[in-house]
């Protein structure tokens, strides 16, 4: 298995989570839920900081950049080969 085939899979795996914390949101489950707890722990390192940036109105749009920033990452690995 190449390299790029890896990281490839795992940021299509972050993506999918970052889509899960959005609907666990939406839903408004169990704070003590801990597939909810594991969601969290994992994708907050990345939107915790992407919050500061683009936070407007009381509306957090960190999930939407996270995901278009993990789009052209997956885009970039796929057409360099690493």
């Amino acid at each position: 298995m190449s390299i790029s085939v890896l990281l490839l899979a795992i940021l299509q795996v972050y993506s999918w989570l970052i889509l899960a914390r959005v609907v666990m949101s939406w839903v408004n489950p169990n704070p003590r839920n801990e597939l909810l707890v594991m969601v969290v722990k994992v994708t907050e390192p990345v939107l915790g900081p992407l919050r500061g940036v683009v936070s407007f109105g009381g509306m957090d749009f960190s999930p939407i950049l996270a995901y278009l920033l993990i789009r052209i990452l997956m885009r970039i690995v796929s057409s360099t080969g690493i």
